[in-house]
């Protein structure tokens, strides 16, 4: 029989609090968007979302990155202590949100720069957007999970097959995206190649190397 963990734990409170409320502010912001993340299984279009219209909402931008720098620090401590119940969100936690926030951001401002010296900017930011919709899916699809799995507890091997499978989803929203650079941009590739590691690859090498993998 399983047992519940720690029920009253005020950072798993704060956790969900936090996570409802963003989910609540992102359905009166766009439920049509909110319907698409919460359809998950359903893959982006990256045709559809090429030639469409491109409108970025900012307002929903910002939340949806600050609930995938929520699910990520919840994914990242499962990872490091290779267990997972009520009482393992805790102030770390925030800590790695605050964490990946302050590296996106950066990574957002470096990658925005570098954009500005192609002719293909237009193109860049919308495969930037279709790597972002992939990403919010997967952010969704954890959350659930996590809520669902938190008050049961997980192991060591558990912990590290659902770590290590959003790891995996989210090399392959990258790989995908490199796809779509040598699709979609007409430029040299040796161009596409210096701003895959600069915005792809250098990146992770700095989160591997401060993790110390």
């Amino acid at each position: 029989m399983y047992e519940l963990r720690e029920l009253g734990d005020h950072y798993f409170g704060l956790y969900l609090i936090l996570t409802l409320t963003i989910l609540a502010a992102l359905k009166l912001l766009n439920p049509w968007r909110l319907n698409s993340l919460i359809h998950f299984w359903i893959g982006v279009r990256h045709t559809e979302e090429f030639n469409k219209t491109f409108k970025l909402k900012r307002a929903f931008s910002i939340l949806t990155f600050v609930f995938r720098s929520l699910v990520c620090a919840v994914v990242l401590s499962i990872f490091i202590d290779k267990s997972f119940y009520i009482s393992s969100i805790d102030l770390k936690v925030f800590y790695y949100a605050c964490g990946f926030m302050i590296f996106w951001i950066i990574r957002t401002f470096i990658e925005s720069s570098i954009i500005l010296f192609f002719n293909k900017q237009e193109e860049f930011f919308r495969i930037i957007h279709i790597r972002t919709l992939n990403k919010e899916k997967i952010a969704f699809f954890y959350s659930c999970l996590i809520h669902s799995l938190v008050f049961f507890g997980l192991g060591k091997i558990s912990s590290i097959i659902i770590a290590s499978s959003y790891a995996l989803a989210v090399l392959v929203i990258h790989l995908n995206m490199i796809k779509l650079y040598f699709k979609h941009l007409n430029v040299m590739p040796v161009y596409i190649i210096l701003y895959i590691c600069t915005s792809e690859i250098a990146p992770l090498w700095i989160v591997l190397y401060v993790l110390k993998f």
